[in-house]
């Protein structure tokens, strides 16, 4: 047997795999029969009509294992076994034999048909040697092709041993094919059932290893919050104590000390406020307001806090607020968090320029009335492929400028938690050198509100 086909002619292949033994048993039939009627009758037109039309028969040995597509190889089949009965036909013309006996000899082909190509292909064939039979008849009636011997000069008792042969040979070739056919189901449903078995085994060991994965994080979290929390309780008293020493004479030189203090001590303090502010977010549910409050007066607030900062850069902060009230309903304080966090990023990366601060209400594609804020600055910008990682936390696109900026690098993934946590959302559109616009929007209708919920 030749070597597994490749997968766009396996069709052809697997049905002669299965049924290869049929081909066999039809090409073996109609030889011994020529090689009766020639040796034996002397009846060579009658043999070599047996005979010759088997030879196609034989070629879908080459056929089913050719290269070409199973639609290709259907059709070629059926016009080989077409010339193989047409020959068939004719040798029961020459026997003499009458429609009644010769009919027999035909049935063979709808089950050939129907077991090599499918049970549509075998229905059709019924239909054609039907009209096969019926020439016969039409053949006995006129004559047109006039027989070569008489009816009672075959050999009936031979013809019906090659009969029952042929059917037996019939029966033990799809009874083989079906015993093939089950083991390979019976197979195939081992490997499926082993595969399976691993899968299971596998996924329970991911699960375990996903729990323990889920736990050790919270267990960090956790830790974290605890050494953040013990750390901001000394690190108040010396921020405090500093602020003391600032308030009695020093001279220059000392005065320069404690400034750097304090403001060492105050980035420090931020960071852990980071660091506690994500642990919290990070194991367990941070509960929202809902409130009532005016956004553009919340707005103002922020740009407030941040504006000695801005002076200090000599950096412009832009308002563009409506001149009406925003009355939103929703939790202000986590709102207020999210514009500060915004407004310190961009501050913290624009040295000249402006920082511009928008604010107005937006109707989303999906109905939900929302309050939409953007910061927009004229800093550094941030590389395009940064910008997938950059709401996630203690990512790769953190590192440098963490290094070069300071901070948590925990800033921008606070924000994405708090604006996922009031069902809105945030984005960023930024290049290189070119500035960088972060926007954020919540719903802010308390019907909504309770809908998203």
């Amino acid at each position: 047997m030749a070597s597994p086909p490749p997968a766009d002619w396996v069709a052809g292949w697997a049905k002669y795999q299965r049924f290869s033994e049929l081909i066999f048993v039809s090409g073996i039939g109609h030889f011994v029969f020529a090689l009766v009627y020639g040796g034996y009758f002397h009846q060579w037109a009658i043999a070599a009509a047996l005979a010759m039309p088997a030879l196609p028969v034989i070629g879908l040995y080459p056929l089913f294992k050719s290269r070409l597509k199973p639609t290709v190889i259907r059709w070629i089949s059926h016009v080989l076994l077409l010339g193989n009965l047409a020959g068939l036909i004719v040798s029961l013309m020459w026997m003499g034999l009458t429609p009644s006996t010769a009919v027999w000899w035909l049935v063979w082909w709808p089950m050939f048909v129907a077991h090599l190509m499918g049970v549509i292909d075998g229905v059709v064939w019924v239909v054609l040697v039907m009209g096969g039979a019926g020439l016969i008849w039409f053949n006995q009636q006129h004559q047109w092709v006039p027989p070569l011997m008489k009816a009672e000069e075959n050999p009936i008792f031979l013809m019906q041993i090659g009969f029952l042969l042929i059917g037996a040979g019939f029966s033990v070739v799809v009874r083989r094919a079906y015993d093939r056919f089950s083991h390979e189901i019976d197979g195939n449903q081992r490997m499926i059932d082993a595969q399976n078995l691993a899968l299971e085994r596998r996924a329970a060991r991911l699960e375990t290893m996903l729990q323990a994965v889920q736990q050790s994080s919270l267990d960090r979290t956790r830790l974290f919050a605890q050494i953040s929390h013990e750390v901001r309780t000394p690190l108040n008293g010396i921020l405090g104590f500093t602020q003391l020493l600032k308030r009695t004479e020093a001279n220059e030189q000392q005065s320069t000390y404690l400034e750097q203090i304090d403001r060492c001590g105050s980035t420090l303090m931020q960071i852990i406020n980071d660091v506690l502010d994500f642990s919290r977010l990070e194991s367990h549910a941070t509960p929202l307001d809902q409130q009532k409050f005016n956004a553009v007066q919340l707005a103002n607030e922020a740009v407030d806090m941040v504006s000695s900062i801005a002076q200090q850069k000599g950096v412009s902060l832009v308002r563009e607020f409506p001149d009406d009230a925003i009355e939103a309903v929703g939790d202000p304080l986590r709102i207020k968090q999210v514009l500060l966090n915004l407004l310190a990023n961009a501050l913290k990366f624009t040295t000249e320029g402006e920082v511009s601060v928008r604010c107005h209400t937006l109707q989303r594609e999906d109905g939900l009335s929302t309050l939409h804020v953007e910061v927009q600055d004229s800093g550094i910008g941030i590389p395009t492929e940064a910008l997938g990682q950059l709401f996630q936390p203690f990512n790769r696109a953190s590192d440098s400028t963490i290094r070069q900026y300071g901070g948590s690098g925990l800033g921008l993934a606070i924000c994405k938690r708090l604006v996922d946590m009031m069902h809105g959302r945030i984005g960023v559109d930024s290049q290189p050198g070119s500035g960088s616009l972060f926007w954020f929007e919540v719903p802010i209708d308390a019907e909504d509100w309770r809908r998203v919920a």
